[in-house]
């Protein structure tokens, strides 16, 4: 799934070597390998793993760019992925030395960032770690010390103060709005059309409460968006970086602990395989992520909801996808999940 139908990768290629020659200082002889995509991992913008030769040594840089054909977002700001990536390495939290951005579109067709490639590990996401991979040869005991670390680093970016930096594309509810409006809104334009009318009739009841009881307040915090182990990059069962901002916004950082959890759990549970062990339960995730931040829990069922709606958005989108290339028809395993979560929010627990 990592590979993906950008062109002619050869001059690309050349156009990404007369650019690194430019921008990067001593680079004047640069010889950049073969491009290679990532075997596991990275499916939403194009990521190229680059291997240049200058400077009588070896270098390795990561490139990403938009997508040709998205599955899911029909835009992706990678400026402000960059920028986000940079903020977080600034402030003491693990990220990429960003190397540079280009906003040039002309040169392949899409504007483009580079950072340094960061030795690591990565859980996978096809087949998902679950089915077995390094993640599940930890002992229990390491995978809940890895888990514990993960949330402390997310919780590092959730204490930031987002009034020091001058984001204006960050997406946020307008004034007066709950701070989850601004996500109900991306989510609602995407659940339109056969998505919305074909869905399991769960999918539509559950859109129509979480429209309907958006919290009316709750602390605005910078929330990664798709906040979850695969997109860090593991080094001794502690983060070394924490990657892919497509999803970043300034919300209730409920909206990332919720994720945290549910992608997990709906990518084992809900293809058949058993909860791995190690991995926080919901009882006792939202009480270590308060002991962390500080920050109120009282809302995490509505949450909880509205993360594996989302993360059911984003499967159906996906499995549509695969249907129209002839690759199966698949039925969304994260219905059961949004009917649960839907049933504890009208009953009110």
């Amino acid at each position: 799934m990592a590979k993906q139908e950008i062109g002619d990768l050869e001059e690309i290629r050349q156009k990404i070597e007369s650019w690194m020659a430019a921008k990067l200082p001593d680079a004047q002889d640069i010889k950049l390998d073969e491009l290679k995509f990532p075997e596991e991992s990275g499916e939403s913008s194009v990521t190229l793993l680059l291997n240049a030769n200058y400077g009588g040594k070896e270098n390795k840089f990561v490139f990403r760019m938009e997508p040709v054909d998205s599955q899911v977002f029909d835009s992706h700001d990678l400026k402000l992925q960059y920028d986000l990536m940079e903020l977080i390495g600034e402030e003491g939290i693990p990220a990429p030395s960003m190397i540079g951005f280009e906003s040039d579109k002309s040169l392949l067709g899409s504007d483009f960032y580079m950072m340094n490639f960061i030795d690591g590990k990565i859980p996978t996401d096809n087949p998902p770690f679950a089915f077995g991979s390094w993640v599940t040869e930890l002992s229990e005991e390491q995978r809940a010390t890895m888990w514990r670390n993960g949330l402390e680093t997310i919780s590092k970016i959730h204490m930031l103060d987002m009034d020091k930096y001058d984001l204006p594309t960050l997406p946020k509810s307008k004034a007066g709005q709950s701070p989850v409006q601004h996500e109900i809104d991306k989510f609602d334009a995407l659940f339109v059309g056969d998505l919305h009318d074909k869905a399991a009739p769960e999918f539509r009841e559950a859109m129509a409460f979480i429209k309907a009881n958006a919290p009316k307040d709750g602390p605005l915090r910078l929330c990664w968006g798709d906040c979850r182990v695969g997109n860090i990059i593991w080094q001794d069962l502690a983060p070394a970086a924490v990657i892919d901002w497509e999803m970043a916004s300034l919300g209730d950082p409920l909206m990332d602990a919720a994720w945290w959890y549910w992608v997990d759990h709906i990518n084992s549970v809900g293809l058949g395989v058993e909860p791995v062990s190690g991995l926080p339960q919901r009882a006792d995730m939202y009480p270590q992520w308060h002991e962390l931040t500080g920050l109120p829990i009282d809302n995490s069922s509505y949450y909880d909801l509205f993360a594996a709606m989302r993360y059911g958005i984003i499967l159906e989108k996906k499995l549509i996808g695969m249907k129209a290339a002839g690759l199966g028809v698949i039925p969304n395993f994260s219905v059961p999940f949004v009917a649960q979560m839907l049933e504890e929010c009208k009953a009110g627990k």
